[in-house]
């Protein structure tokens, strides 16, 4: 089932353009906040938790309909990646052209360990972020695929990942082109989109 949340403290036109957003997406029940405070303290954000089950997704037009800080929106993807349903996040085409629930579970998971992972950056002291920064990978270690990896094999992998990635391939073909597991593709998706190696500007893919 597709069940829709928005989070609209601003305007009401904007708001009822939410709506008819998440409506057109294909939300069969919506829920809507409009207090200024993190949505795992929202009325209508946990209403919404007690109402889904595995397998369900959750359709947003931003992911800004989550919080307004990086600890905000992690705290919400933790609470929503634990009630095993995904996300569909209107602006972000990603998510679009993800069509298995399982997938788009898992890159839903994904967008949460990155939250996590920038929030707790965010209060991490000056000096050990900026001596991080020079590294891909949490805690200064460098990621196992990235454009500076140690090893020429899995850096050339991670350069035809984000190739056949700019061409929309589906990650199933691409992940047997360079011989690895479709969640690594989706990790490489994910950090890829983060660090800015990879746009999020693919074409959002009409529901069937």
């Amino acid at each position: 089932m597709i069940i829709g949340y928005s989070w609209n403290k601003f305007n009401q036109l904007e708001n009822q353009d939410n709506l008819a957003q998440l409506r057109t997406a294909g939300a069969r029940k919506i829920f809507a906040d409009s207090v200024e405070m993190c949505a795992t303290d929202r009325a209508g954000f946990k209403e919404m938790l007690a109402f889904v089950h595995t397998g369900d997704e959750i359709v947003l037009t931003s992911i800004l309909a989550l919080g307004q800080t990086n600890g905000d929106v992690a705290a919400a993807l933790v609470a929503i990646c634990d009630q095993h349903v995904s996300l569909n996040i209107l602006n972000l085409p990603t998510f679009a052209g993800v069509r298995d629930p399982g997938e788009r579970w898992q890159l839903t998971c994904l967008l949460r360990d990155f939250t996590i992972f920038a929030s707790r950056r965010e209060h991490q002291p000056v000096a050990f972020r900026g001596d991080a920064s020079t590294h891909h990978g949490e805690r200064g270690r460098k990621r196992e695929y990235a454009p500076d990896s140690p090893n020429p094999t899995k850096r050339a992998i991670y350069n035809d990942v984000l190739r056949m990635l700019r061409q929309t391939l589906p990650v199933t073909q691409i992940a047997q082109a360079v011989g690895i597991n479709r969640k690594q593709i989706y990790r490489i998706k994910a950090y890829a989109l983060a660090s800015g190696d990879l746009q999020a500007s693919f074409p959002t893919q009409k529901r069937a």
